[in-house]
């Protein structure tokens, strides 16, 4: 259908404008909905409408401005009512359907019938030696017994989603220098350029030339570089001891342009790649946002649900804000009814609120003279379930207190049927002792809120009867929501070290081998633990970009390679705890290439370390440290184990038995209790291979046979005896 079709269709149905508004409204997401009033505005000036679209994520091609979107597809429906012309569809899930859509169309779409729901992109933000012993990482790298050898995720893609990457560092080489691992490079941001096949945005590096001749994504950051070189690097020259985890493991970046909808882009380029070599793929994303139900439902997180699975990994950091009141919530009753807390906050409000589905609240923005304790301007009431409120409260300062707009949104989300009001503020100033104040009311059911700005947090300003605000439920969307996705929480390895000017900085809140002060903790709200793994996250050294020169202070070691000047340096949070255990899964994937996200958290559960600092973890965890710290030495070691496909057997009569004779433990002696036919001995090593094999035709009680290991490496290997009857495996280690 072309555009011309849309547009007819649209302009037939505004007849019905009333009731067409509602529907059309009750179809978008409320931040959707924020965006649109606010680009609606004949006041706006350009310089916010340059922030509000950077915001988005809006492009412009053949001045057509276009914003990344979330479209849901009606059951069935055929995806050809949206590729035309403008309408440029990237990636598809099931009814779910990533796209380019021109600003102006984005109501067109909503109201087609085809069409279940439209989200557009939600900004993201990132999360900001001796870590290697800290979890084992250097007995997987050194090979230790019962390994074969040394893991460092060889024949492994490792996919960084991120920015500031400096593509040519030392670290994204082998070892030796003597191979470049970046296999592919996805710039979004590039305004010119050959865009990767099935999109139509930022530009595609495939080949070393090209990506060394690129040289950065952008300067004056270096988050990027940092994260994947702790997940990837390997530069072990002049004595380099802040090398990476998986230093044999093939690179692919993507340099984000900056809203979910393009990392779940990313995500897909990148296995796309993995697919196209035939190798499994560990992604890592140190990035996060608050806006969402943190329930596992947002688009985000059914995406990326469907895209992992065997060999298919995806990591992401559960947040920054453990120490941050950046959440307040309630269970109201009928005799318990408000919540009132302040908002504190240096720039602008970014506040998501959800409650239960078929359980509306109310809500109210005040001004409050908190010298004079009294309320100063309040608000109309606005109901959660209305899909009409899309408000922009104007205040005065003359008249209110307060000088600026504030915007409000509320609806029923389609995605889970929850009540959802989203608040944004842009003040120019406030009176000098006076507060913004949010009040929540309802009768029953409970109400999260999240801050999502990092200026911005919930407070009682010191007065009685005002909630303080908390940091429960802090995990955040991106990296700490979804049902299959890796959350990552972080614990101190490190609190002091000394710059290239030889200055010393020290952390004094934080103490070693214990939770950061500021790793995120859960549940989510649907009540699964997160994170599921805590990692090193403070403080860790690995490379940053030269072109980086806004923290020269972070730089503790400089290396040459090819005439350039090149820099490690230190950076603390979960940013930091995700690649670490993203290395470590790389190396894991490297054992068994068909891991899944199941098996890799069982395997958490079941080798994690538990120590005095984190004290005895139940079964099932807890939100905060989820299983305990990675083992990654002993994690590796359950990975090969099952990665045989071999399982042991419990037998309480035992019908085979092993034993070792004259201090020989080459020599292995298996004892049977029983007679079988078409009997089969195997010895299997730690990745699986078949080493020696015997058959039996025939096998009497009483039977003894001897399996000899003389002349194989030393290490981890099982031998598997199976016939018509028996079924047994043993461990050994040669």
């Amino acid at each position: 259908m072309k555009r011309i079709a849309l547009l007819y269709y649209f302009l037939f149905f505004s007849f019905f404008v009333s009731a067409q508004d509602q529907s059309i409204s009750g179809k978008l997401s409320s931040y959707t909905k924020y965006f649109l009033t606010s680009i609606k505005q004949t006041d706006i000036s350009s310089i916010q409408k340059k922030a509000l679209y950077k915001s988005v994520i809006a492009r412009q091609s053949d001045s057509q401005e276009y914003v990344n979107t979330f479209i849901y597809l009606a059951e069935n429906a055929d995806a050809e009512v949206l590729e035309q012309e403008d309408i440029k569809i990237k990636t598809r899930t099931g009814d779910i359907v990533t796209a380019l859509v021109p600003i102006d169309m984005l109501e067109t779409i909503a109201a087609l019938p085809e069409v279940k729901y439209v989200q557009i992109g939600t900004p993201v933000h990132k999360r900001m030696d001796k870590a290697r012993v800290a979890s084992y990482v250097d007995k997987v790298q050194t090979g230790t017994t019962p390994l074969s050898g040394p893991f460092f995720g060889k024949d492994v893609v490792v996919g960084i989603i991120d920015n500031g990457f400096e593509y040519g560092h030392p670290n994204f080489y082998n070892a030796d220098q003597s191979a470049f691992r970046i296999k592919r490079v996805w710039d979004q941001n590039a305004e010119t350029g050959t865009a990767p096949s099935g999109f139509d945005y930022g530009k595609e590096y495939i080949n070393q030339d090209a990506i060394l001749t690129a040289a950065y994504d952008m300067r004056n950051e270096s988050h990027g570089t940092h994260v994947t070189g702790i997940a990837v690097g390997a530069d072990q020259s002049n004595k380099n001891t802040y090398y990476g985890i998986a230093g044999e493991a093939d690179i692919v970046l993507v340099s984000y342009r900056g809203s979910d909808v393009d990392i779940v882009d990313g995500i897909n380029y990148i296995y796309d790649y993995a697919t196209s070599v035939g190798k499994p793929c560990v992604i890592n994303m140190s990035l996060g946002s608050h806006v969402g139900p943190h329930d596992g439902t947002s688009s985000f997180d059914q995406l990326t649900n469907e895209l992992q699975g065997k060999g298919r990994l995806l990591v992401g950091a559960a947040g920054n804000e453990g120490n941050s009141h950046i959440h307040a919530s309630k269970s109201f009753t009928p005799s318990d009814t408000i919540l009132k807390t302040f908002f504190s906050f240096t720039d602008n409000i970014a506040c998501d609120i959800w409650g239960e589905t078929e359980k509306d609240y109310k809500v109210q923005v005040c001004v409050y003279d908190s010298i004079n304790m009294k309320t100063v301007y309040t608000s109309s009431e606005y109901n959660s379930a209305s899909t009409i409120n899309n408000e922009r409260i104007r205040l005065s300062t003359l008249t209110n207190g307060a000088s600026g707009s504030i915007y409000l949104y509320t609806g029923i989300d389609a995605l889970n049927n929850k009540p959802n009001i989203y608040i944004y503020s842009e003040l120019n100033s406030i009176k000098a002792g006076n507060c913004l104040e949010l009040i929540i009311k309802a009768t029953e059911g409970t109400v999260h809120a999240w801050s999502d700005d990092s200026q911005c947090s919930f407070t009682n300003n010191n007065q009685s009867g005002w909630y303080d605000g908390d940091n429960d439920y802090s995990t955040g969307e991106i990296g700490g929501t979804g049902k299959q996705i890796v959350s990552v929480g972080a614990y101190t390895s490190k609190t002091i070290f000394t710059n290239l000017q030889n200055a010393t900085y020290i952390t004094p809140s934080e103490t070693l081998s214990t939770i950061a002060s500021f790793s995120s903790m859960g549940p989510t709200v649907d009540g699964r633990m997160k994170p599921e793994i805590t990692a090193p996250g403070t403080y860790i050294a690995s490379s940053v970009s030269s072109y980086d020169t806004t923290d020269p202070t972070q730089r503790v070691k400089s290396t040459t390679m090819n005439g350039h000047t090149y820099y490690y340096g230190m950076m603390a949070g979960t940013s930091m705890a995700a690649p670490y255990v993203t290395g470590v899964l790389a190396t894991w994937l490297q054992a068994d290439p068909d891991l899944t996200p199941e098996k890799v958290k069982s395997i958490f559960q079941q080798t994690a370390i538990n120590d005095t600092y984190t004290g005895a973890i139940l079964p099932d965890g807890n939100n905060t440290w989820g299983y305990g710290k990675i083992n990654a030495f002993a994690g590796i070691v359950e990975v090969i184990e099952k990665s045989t496909g071999i399982e042991e057997i419990s037998n309480i009569a035992e019908k085979i038995l092993m034993y070792t004779t004259s201090g020989n433990k080459q020599l292995i002696n298996f004892l049977f209790t029983q007679g079988d036919s078409n009997v089969q001995i195997n010895v299997f090593n730690v990745n699986g291979q078949k080493i020696l094999s015997k058959h039996f035709d025939e096998v009497s009680n009483k039977q003894e046979e001897i399996i000899s290991l003389e002349g194989l490496s030393k290490g981890l290997y099982l031998i598997r005896i199976s016939g018509n009857k028996l079924n047994q495996t043993f461990k050994v280690i040669n």
